[in-house]
């Protein structure tokens, strides 16, 4: 029998955290999010009083990271630059528990980065330069890859390179593994919906959506029909409501996961972590309870400090 282990598939990006006053946001594009060039990152950092804190990231990361920092056992699946931050990004992923041989180097690319914005109501911005994972081709990936994992999980801004995902996720089904995904944005879901619905049909078994791309993803207003036509496409769905916990789906059952009360600080990754933690008590053999109550948790406290990073005590 294959042990549970978990292979993760998306950006390798390094974030670029700073706290950022309300007059500086409304001199910058704050409160909003989306992709930039070179030159947009390199006004929005000139703006900054000082050098932002850097750290590994990307919702896989992320995600990775938590089930890793609980004692899981991951890997990365991405493309890296041959650049210092695609080795800062490597040597930081080992660090925290992540196999990297499946992090391939890609020479004369530049690894991608995340600028996240952070007012002081805790809410974040983040500008994204996607590097070398826009390149990501189905050509780089192969079978051998998957071996010793039993799961997998995508993020949905692995959509922006359609034809490397369906590959994945073919080789992923073929070799057994159980596949979980997490949507990455309303924007995203609402540009992919049709290629969205038969990904999630023909090899998704766990979905996790927030509300805004639940409802995105129906076409409705209502998070009940949301959730069920989340229930429609996958053995577990999971429709995550912030401050108000999660929903979660399963065998013609929906239960209430409510959240953790906690301080405010940075939002950053919360959900990445919520997914992590459900992932590793899933994998665990605990019930659909015990799994959010713990990924719950795990959030309340990432969302209690500054920067995405496991907790020292949660």
């Amino acid at each position: 029998m294959k042990s549970a282990a978990l292979l993760g598939f998306g950006a390798a990006i390094l974030d670029d955290m700073a706290l950022i006053s309300e007059e500086l946001a409304s001199m910058t594009l704050a409160h909003q999010s989306g992709a930039v060039d070179m030159v947009q990152m390199q006004s929005l950092l000139d703006l900054l009083p000082e050098p932002p804190l850097a750290r590994p990231g990307g919702s896989t990361a992320n995600t990775l990271r938590a089930f890793a920092g609980l004692g899981g056992k991951a890997g990365m699946l991405t493309l890296l630059g041959d650049d210092p931050q695609g080795e800062y990004f490597r040597q930081q992923m080992q660090a925290a528990g992540v196999d990297c041989r499946n992090c391939k180097m890609r020479p004369g690319a530049m690894t991608g980065r995340c600028l996240s914005l952070v007012t002081p109501d805790g809410e974040r911005s983040m500008y994204t330069l996607q590097g070398v994972a826009a390149q990501m081709q189905a050509a780089d990936f192969s079978a051998g890859d998957f071996c010793g994992y039993s799961h997998l999980f995508v993020e949905g801004y692995a959509l922006y390179t359609p034809a490397a995902l369906l590959h994945v996720l073919e080789l992923a089904k073929q070799a057994g593994l159980c596949i979980a995904f997490d949507a990455g944005s309303p924007e995203l879901v609402t540009a992919n919906r049709g290629l969205l619905n038969e990904l999630l049909g023909e090899f998704v078994s766990v979905a996790f959506f927030n509300e805004p791309e639940g409802l995105a993803l129906a076409g409705v207003s209502e998070r009940e029909a949301a959730l069920e036509n989340l229930a429609r496409l996958c053995e577990i769905a999971v429709l995550k409501l912030g401050g108000e916990g999660a929903w979660i789906a399963a065998d013609g059952a929906a239960i209430v996961v409510p959240a953790v009360k906690t301080q405010l600080v940075d939002t950053t990754g919360a959900g990445d972590f919520w997914a992590g933690a459900f992932l590793y008590a899933q994998l665990e053999g605990r019930s659909l309870e015990e799994a959010g109550a713990l990924a719950a948790r795990l959030a309340a406290a990432v969302v209690a400090q500054v920067g995405c990073k496991m907790p020292a005590k949660w």
